[in-house]
C-alpha cells in the first residue's frame, strides 16, 4: 500500500472515508469466527462511480480488495488475510424506490434488513428472508452469502426473491445482471452466480428484488421434550404433515435455558424445544398450525402450548433470535457453525453432535439450534480460544462436524453463512475435482488478478490458490 494509492483513494472517496488508523484497522480484523487478519487500509465509498473508480485503481496495482458490511459474517468471509483494501459499504444504504404496482423495491447494499421490511410494512408488504442478524445485517451481505434465515422453509433463500443486481468487476467495469420482469432466460443467470458468491466475483452496488404482501394472521406453537431424539422424530413427524410451516426451528437443552433467560421467559426444564410457526389468512394459518399440532402430539412431547397474541408470540421469537447473543454469555469464544443434512437425518445428526465434546474431555461444550425444516442446523461451540487445548479440540471438533457428520449424512458444509475461512478445508471433499475445477474457471474470468476476497475457500478450497498476480 504505497502513499501514491493512499493519495489517490482519498482523491476517490474522501480523506474522511479513508482511514489508516490502527484502531480503526483492528475494528476490521474479526467477525464471530476466531480468525483476525489486519488491513492496511479502510475505505468507505458512497456511489457506484467511487466503488468503480477504486477498484479499478487496485486492479491496477495488484491490491486485494474485502467488500464488507455490517460484519456479522459466521465464516471468516469479509476478514482481509492478505491486507489491502477493506471496502466498507455501510455508506450506500439507501431505499432507491418501491414499485408498488410490480411489487420491487430498488436499494443499496447498505441498507439493513430489518430496516427494509420496517419501511416495506407502512405499504402492507415485506421481504421474507429473516436471518436471525435481521437487525444489523446489510442485504448486501445477505445477497453475497445467499443468507436464509427462519423463513426459509416456506419463502426460501435471499436469492430467490434477487432479480437483477448492479454490480462493479475486479477491472471497475460496472454491469447489469437479470432483468426487471418475472420471467427471463435470454441470458445465462448471472444474477443467481453472484448471489452466493462471497464477495469472489463482483461488488454489488444496487440491488432489486421482489417482495411480498404481508401475511393476515400468524400462528405459533412451542413444544418442549424430554428426550433429543424424540424431538428429532417430531421434526419428521411435522414434515410430513401435509402444509408447508413458514418456520420451524429447533433449539437444544443448552440454547433453551440460556435464551429464555436471555428473553425473560419461564420455561420448564427440556432436552429440546420446537418453534413452529404457520401464516397466511387467519383461518389458514389456524388450520394448518392444528395439524401440525396433531402430528407433533404423536411423539409426546413434555409440554406444549400455542402463543396467545402477538406479545407472547414475539417473546418466543426473541429467544429464538437471541440464541447466539445469549450462548456468548456462556464462554469466552462462541464460533457458530452451519451445516444441512436431510430432513431425515436429523435425529442422527443431533446425536452425532452430542456426542463430540466427549472426545476432549468436555473441555469444549456444543449447544445446537437451527432451521429444523430445512435441515439447516447451527452446532455453536463454547470454549476459550487463549487456552491452546481448548483450540485444538475446536478445530477438531469442527472437523468431526463437517466431516462425520454434515457431509457423512448426506449433507452440506454450509447452507447460508458461507464458506469463507472456517469451512475451506471441506470445500473440496464436498464438491469434488471436477466442480472445483470449473468454479476456479469462473473466478478467473471474473477476476483474473484474484484481487477480490483472496485467501478464501470458495472458489479454491484449501489448497491451489494464486496469489494476487
Amino acid at each position: 500500500m504505497t502513499s501514491s494509492i493512499v493519495r489517490q483513494l482519498v482523491d476517490i472517496v474522501g480523506a474522511d472515508n479513508v482511514n489508516t488508523d490502527p484502531a480503526e484497522i483492528y475494528c476490521y480484523s474479526r467477525d464471530s469466527t476466531p480468525f483476525q487478519h489486519f488491513a492496511d487500509i479502510i475505505v468507505r465509498p458512497l456511489s457506484t462511480d467511487e466503488v468503480s473508480r477504486v477498484l479499478k485503481l487496485a486492479n491496477l496495482n495488484h491490491v486485494p480488495v474485502y467488500p464488507r458490511g455490517s460484519g456479522t459474517s459466521a465464516a471468516g468471509s469479509p476478514l482481509p488475510v492478505k491486507g489491502g483494501i477493506v471496502l466498507d459499504l455501510t455508506r450506500m444504504n439507501r431505499i432507491l424506490s418501491f414499485d408498488q404496482e410490480n411489487l420491487q423495491v430498488v436499494l443499496e447494499p447498505g441498507v439493513i434488513c430489518d430496516d427494509l421490511n420496517e419501511f416495506l410494512q407502512k405499504y402492507g408488504y415485506f421481504f421474507p428472508p429473516d436471518p436471525a442478524s435481521s437487525s444489523v445485517a446489510t442485504l448486501g451481505g445477505m445477497v453475497a452469502n445467499n443468507s436464509a434465515g427462519n423463513r426459509a422453509i416456506k419463502y426460501g433463500k435471499t436469492k430467490d426473491w434477487i432479480m437483477w443486481l448492479e454490480a462493479v468487476l475486479p477491472n471497475g467495469e460496472v454491469i447489469h445482471t437479470g432483468s426487471k420482469t418475472l420471467k427471463s432466460v435470454s441470458g445465462y443467470d448471472l444474477t443467481k452466480l453472484l448471489s452466493g458468491s462471497e464477495g469472489t466475483l463482483a461488488v454489488f452496488t444496487k440491488i432489486g428484488m421482489r417482495v411480498q404482501p404481508l401475511p393476515e394472521a400468524y400462528r405459533t406453537a412451542m413444544f418442549l421434550f424430554g428426550d433429543l431424539d424424540k424431538a428429532g422424530k417430531a421434526i419428521l413427524k411435522a414434515r410430513g404433515a401435509g402444509v408447508v410451516p413458514c418456520a420451524m426451528e429447533f433449539l437444544d437443552r443448552l440454547t433453551v435455558r440460556t435464551s429464555a433467560e436471555y428473553a425473560g421467559l419461564d420455561i420448564m426444564d427440556c432436552e429440546a424445544m420446537l418453534l413452529i410457526e404457520t401464516d397466511g389468512v387467519e383461518s389458514a394459518a389456524e388450520k394448518e398450525l392444528k395439524i401440525i399440532v396433531k402430528a407433533v402430539e404423536e411423539m409426546n412431547p413434555k409440554y406444549w402450548k400455542i402463543a396467545e397474541g402477538e406479545r407472547e408470540r414475539a417473546s418466543l421469537w426473541l429467544a429464538r433470535k437471541s440464541a447466539y447473543a445469549a450462548l456468548a454469555r456462556c464462554a469466552v469464544t462462541t464460533t457458530m457453525e452451519d451445516m444441512t443434512v436431510p430432513i431425515s437425518k436429523i435425529p442422527e445428526a443431533l446425536k452425532r453432535i452430542q456426542r463430540i465434546p466427549e472426545r476432549f474431555g468436555k473441555i469444549i461444550q456444543i449447544a445446537t439450534f437451527g432451521h429444523a425444516g430445512d435441515g439447516n442446523l447451527h452446532p455453536t461451540f463454547l470454549y476459550d480460544e487463549r487456552i491452546p487445548e481448548q483450540r485444538e479440540a475446536f478445530f477438531k471438533g469442527l472437523s468431526a462436524i463437517y466431516n462425520e457428520v454434515a457431509l457423512d449424512l448426506g449433507g452440506s458444509i454450509s447452507g447460508e453463512h458461507g464458506v469463507g475461512l472456517i469451512r475451506k478445508d471441506f470445500v473440496e471433499k464436498e464438491h469434488g475435482p471436477v466442480e472445483m475445477a470449473l468454479m476456479k474457471g469462473i473466478k478467473r474470468i471474473f477476476d483474473p488478478n484474484n484481487i477480490l476476497n483472496p485467501g478464501k475457500g470458495k472458489p479454491w478450497g484449501s489448497t491451489g490458490e494464486p496469489e494476487v498476480i
